[in-house]
């Protein structure tokens, strides 16, 4: 019955993709590039099994992975490998970060201290046992330059790597300071939860080439966070008021950027599912339907005053919505949530007025609940990046049109609320201009968004049955003197079918089927050229529970999930394969197993698919199982 409810219920809803402003030059060469995969030759077949259950003979760890573009290095240079953090964040972890020394590297080997051509990190964890999925947030000098996430592991080993970008934090790395690493775990036999993480982390620092030149970054980076030198430097913000910091910028600031992280957590998880409070009555309390509605605004503030806004991507981790759609494979975001830029040089003379004054940013969230407008709770943090002249700057805002968003919440109920339906739209445009005069002459800067929103929602058998299609499309652009120097163009749809119907019954059980895209054209303002990333997936799962009282376990499960990425970049100042590269991946899991994985373009040897040894091949695994036993003795899978 399940079954045919899932399929029905999903093949009823419309699933409109759309690309947004992203425009079609930007679109054409990843699709092209999609359509040249290459022939495979012969299917590759498992060697040696994986881990998948707890009565597995195994001998193997289960490569986890997020797809994701590697970043784009020097060839013909010389480069150094430096270790930054090994850690086992194990019983005692929660609230309690890993805090390192950090030094630049000397060696010749590594290039010039603050020269780099390009900085990459490496972020290994492997973990054994039962563990639910954990935030993960890297610091440097007080500074968010990473958020990411865990597997939810295998009882006999699962190991997961991420690289990442982040030369555009150069100046944070050229300075001495601390590396701060919170991964809060819960180690406790109570729940079943036994799995630690031992990590990893480093950093390759890569010699600028001839071909290859330092990329021009910022002068400075201030963090935008709590300023907590031994806990984690996020705000966890449950309230309209936000978090703020108090900043000082040099009087020769030309350029100021904002660096944003955001993600909802507890019951802001899922946010873009939550229901409007107008139509909470129709259902039971038992359903457990969070209120507060689906749309969520970031807000970044200079002084209380309205700088900008982010309309984030909604990142599901790997016990999100039904967690067998979600190993090995993860959805688009979980070990490496994108981040967003909001340009705040037109506040520069507001934040350099009065130099005995404290001036502040602050980073929000806005919701459409009341007293507070969301619930608990976000996460924020970030950075401001300022580029310096030489000599006072000064000047005025010329134009501040920031109006209101417009949203709108309609929705509707059958006889006796059999069936009910919510639609929430918003729309927003902001254009906030100002005049410097800089060491390099009177700048006139203008910052603007055109953000839009749609959120459709269905709820049956008293909202156990639910069903969203969520599109958000928007362009964020800044030109300085008619220069552009940020845009982001982007659409992040969302279809999220699921079905907790058989929830509460004994040995019952609930499943989802999920498609989501991410497409985005992003050129930042510093540290590296512009990017374009295409990403589609389908994910269909379910989970069966046990009936102990209390906290209920997962005792099996089944699913499957399909990804296609497409990533190119340009950096026309770089000669060579560095002015153009290129990374697709056609991939598929099932059942806990690797289907198929085919990875080609200039950046493959990079990021290359995982070995053959992993692939079961159509079939998928046989998917994770627990023995069903007593009490005493319960393991988790």
């Amino acid at each position: 019955m399940y079954t045919r409810l899932l399929v029905n219920a999903f093949l009823a809803v419309t699933v409109v993709v759309v690309f947004g402003q992203v425009t079609p030059e930007e679109l054409e060469p990843l699709l092209v590039g999609l359509a040249q995969k290459p022939r495979e030759i012969g299917t590759p077949q498992l060697e040696r099994r994986v881990p998948l259950s707890t009565n597995d003979s195994t001998v193997a760890p289960l490569i986890d992975l997020q797809v994701f573009a590697p970043p784009v290095i020097p060839q013909d240079g010389t480069s150094c490998e430096v270790v930054l953090l090994e850690h086992i964040f194990g019983d005692g972890s929660f609230g309690a970060p890993a805090i390192v020394p950090y030094i630049p590297p000397t060696d010749d080997t590594c290039g010039e201290v603050g020269k780099w051509a390009a900085i990459s990190l490496n972020l290994t964890t492997y973990s054994i046992g039962t563990q639910y999925d954990r935030l993960g947030v890297i610091y440097l000098s007080l500074a968010e330059i990473w958020r990411t996430s865990s597997a939810e592991p295998t009882k006999t080993g699962t190991i997961w790597t991420t690289i990442k970008d982040v030369t555009h934090f150069t100046p944070l790395f050229a300075q001495e300071g601390n590396l701060k690493m919170d991964f809060s775990n819960i180690i406790d036999p109570s729940l079943l939860l036994d799995g630690v993480f031992n990590v990893t982390l480093t950093a390759t620092f890569y010699a600028p080439t001839e071909n290859f030149a330092t990329p021009q970054t910022s002068d400075l980076i201030l963090p935008l966070s709590n300023l907590s030198p031994n806990l984690t430097n996020y705000f966890a913000v449950d309230t309209d008021a936000g978090g703020t910091t108090n900043i000082s910028l040099p009087d020769t600031a030309v350029e100021a950027y904002v660096e944003v992280f955001c993600s909802g957590n507890s019951a802001e998880e899922f946010w873009y599912l939550n229901t409007p409070d107008e139509f909470l009555d129709a259902f039971p309390a038992e359903t457990g339907l969070i209120g507060k509605g689906p749309f969520r605004e970031v807000q970044v503030l200079v002084d209380d005053q309205l700088a900008g806004v982010v309309w984030p991507y909604a990142v599901i981790y790997t016990g999100g919505i039904t967690p067998s759609n979600w190993r090995p494979l993860t959805s688009y975001g979980a070990y490496d949530a994108p981040t967003y830029w909001v340009d705040v040089t037109p506040f520069i003379p507001i934040l350099l007025s009065d130099s005995e004054a404290s001036h502040n940013i602050t980073l929000k969230v806005v919701g459409q609940g009341l007293s507070p407008t969301f619930n608990s709770n976000w996460f924020l943090s970030g950075s401001v990046h300022v580029r310096t002249g030489s000599s006072k700057t000064t000047g005025r805002i010329t134009v501040y049109d920031v109006p209101e968003p417009k949203i709108e919440t309609t929705g509707g109920a059958s006889a006796g609320n059999v069936t009910v339906w919510t639609k929430v739209t918003a729309n927003r445009s902001l254009n906030i201009e100002s005049e410097l005069n800089t060491a390099e002459g009177v700048k006139k800067v203008k910052f603007s968004q055109t953000l839009s929103y749609i959120n459709e929602a269905s709820y049956a058998d008293e909202g156990w049955i639910q069903s969203a299609n969520q599109t958000t499309t928007g362009t964020t652009t800044s030109t300085h003197q008619g220069v552009q120097v940020l845009r982001d163009a982007f659409t992040y749809p969302i279809g999220v079918f699921s079905n907790y119907s058989l929830f509460s019954e004994q040995f019952g059980g609930y499943g989802s089927e999920i498609n989501q895209t991410h497409t985005r054209a992003l050129q930042p303002p510093t540290g590296g050229g512009s990017h374009t990333i295409h990403s589609v997936q389908h994910a269909k799962g379910f989970i069966g529970m046990d009936d102990w009282p209390g906290l209920r376990h997962a005792i099996n499960g089944t699913g499957a999930t399909e990804q296609t990425f497409a990533y190119t970049s340009s950096n026309p100042e770089r000669g060579g394969a560095a002015a153009r590269a290129t990374y697709f991946r056609d991939v598929a899991t099932k059942n806990d197993g690797w289907v198929r994985d085919s990875v080609w373009g200039t950046l493959r040897e990079e990021n290359p698919p995982v070995p053959p040894e992993q692939i079961f091949g159509e079939g998928g695994g046989p998917g994770f199982r627990r023995s069903v036993l007593g009490k005493i003795g319960r393991r988790g899978f």
